[in-house]
């Protein structure tokens, strides 16, 4: 199949310069190996710095530049290059992820499947070495969805994972134009792949880990550059809370949520947590937009929550 790369960026030359050639080069062999087509799509986020300069200097049609007049974050960055991606796979990379020459080919071999809508890489920490992106369990407990336990499959064969992580997969593009990419809702960062996904699962799709397809991420500091350590956590809890809202249809799960939502938003301040309650009410200004994509996903779903996280059942031993 051929292949579309989208990396969004916003002010990332250096990180460009260090990484993109580890992607041109798997684009490169991926069209020797298997005779198919790459894009490489670079979309600049509103961004200052010299990266369609360097780009044009250094990688002359090469790369597709797309440039955003402001700067919106990482899902509006995405769904730009979603839509503007020509072929069959996208595979998405930040653009602080450093790519083995041979991880396209068995991402792409999963999407001969149908049902499949998306495969994860498995990631390394470039500077400590520590594995960090695996396959994820999906899980159900103390009222929350339970999706950052992994585990690491041994040999060949398919894998689920509850997600797919914005910073190392790949995507079937058909599927992902008709879910019409990350949920603005969830702008400007955390959780809007967890959702993405889960909204698959639901959709009767599949996500998959690849364990051999191996990326190795630069953990940046983007964000912590650009929001206090407060503003992370209040919009990491606020896009939690949303993605459970619009997708948690099963009577004694919400029921389960509603309970501990209520118990964490009084025992807050108890804790120190007031960026929960910051969340907590941030989410709740946005109940119009949740109550209308609730409304829509549950005429949508063709599994129920317990189907979907009854599939992650079998796997929890490999942990």
């Amino acid at each position: 199949m051929d292949v579309s790369i989208v990396i969004p960026t916003w002010n990332g030359r250096r990180l460009l310069e260090a990484f993109l050639p580890s992607v041109l080069a798997a684009a490169e062999r991926y069209r020797v190996e298997s005779g198919f087509k790459v894009e490489v799509i670079v979309v600049d986020d509103g961004g200052t710095d010299d990266t369609a300069f360097w780009l044009a200097e250094n990688h002359p049609g090469a790369v597709e530049l797309l440039m955003k007049r402001t700067n919106e974050g990482f899902s509006h960055a995405c769904n730009t290059g979603f839509r503007h991606a020509r072929y069959p796979v996208v595979f998405l990379l930040n653009n602080d992820v450093e790519v083995d020459a041979g991880c396209i080919g068995p991402l792409v071999r999963h999407f001969s499947q149908p049902d499949v809508f998306a495969v994860a890489c498995e990631t390394t920490n470039l500077e400590t070495g520590d594995v960090s992106g695996v396959g994820k369990l999906g899980s159900f407990s103390r009222g929350f969805l339970r999706v950052h336990a992994g585990y690491r499959p041994a040999g060949d064969g398919e894998f689920p994972s509850i997600f797919a992580s914005g910073g190392a997969s790949a995507f079937a593009r058909e599927k992902l134009l008709e879910l019409d990419g990350f949920d603005p809702l969830f702008a400007p960062f955390y959780w809007e792949d967890v959702e993405l996904c889960y909204r698959a699962w639901k959709r009767g799709w599949r996500v998959l880990f690849e364990p051999g397809s191996r990326v190795r991420h630069k953990v940046s500091s983007t964000i912590g550059a650009r929001f206090r350590r407060y503003e992370v956590r209040a919009i990491e809890h606020r896009n939690r809370l949303l993605a459970h809202w619009i997708h948690i249809h099963d009577r004694s799960m919400w029921r389960s949520h509603l309970v501990r939502m209520v118990f964490l938003a009084l025992t807050a301040p108890l804790r120190a947590d007031l960026a929960f309650v910051e969340g907590l009410m941030e989410a709740l200004l946005r109940q119009s937009a949740v109550r209308t994509r609730r409304t829509a996903e549950r005429a949508a779903a063709e599994r129920s929550d317990r189907e979907v996280l009854a599939v992650f059942e079998p796997w929890i031993g490999y942990r």
